[in-house]
């Protein structure tokens, strides 16, 4: 159900970047761009004046070739966290998703050196 909710706030965005699910084949071959999806969720914590179904961390990371100009990555994900929000509520399929924070971290070239990327990483709760 989580990956559900988060995927359908990721494509409200329509951002046109294809995403690597965990679990699943990917072939990033002749991409420009793409992301891997990595959900890391947590305990529920609070029990105040709402309750917390669940809490977690999404973490998105875009991927692009080396070499590539750093705008079009930068542009991306700016453009992912600005939608995720922070301190933002999205209500889907009746659930109120309310993501705490959006924070892109800095990019860096990927063990292989054949990638450069670029992780985002969104705290979210479900209430």
């Amino acid at each position: 159900m989580i990956n559900d909710l988060l995927k359908a706030i990721y494509a409200e965005g329509l951002f046109a970047v294809p995403l690597s699910m965990p679990n699943r084949t990917f072939n990033t071959s002749g991409m420009d761009m793409w992301g891997k999806w990595q959900l890391m969720p947590t305990s529920t914590y609070r029990g105040n004046l709402r309750d917390i179904e669940r809490a977690g961390i999404l973490q998105i990371t875009l991927f692009v070739p080396i070499g590539t100009d750093d705008t079009l990555i930068d542009d991306k994900a700016k453009a992912i966290a600005a939608h995720f929000g922070t301190e933002k509520a999205h209500m889907v399929d009746g659930h109120n998703v309310l993501i705490m924070s959006s924070h892109i971290e800095p990019a860096m070239p990927d063990s292989d050196g054949k990638w450069y990327m670029t992780p985002i990483s969104i705290e979210y709760e479900i209430i």
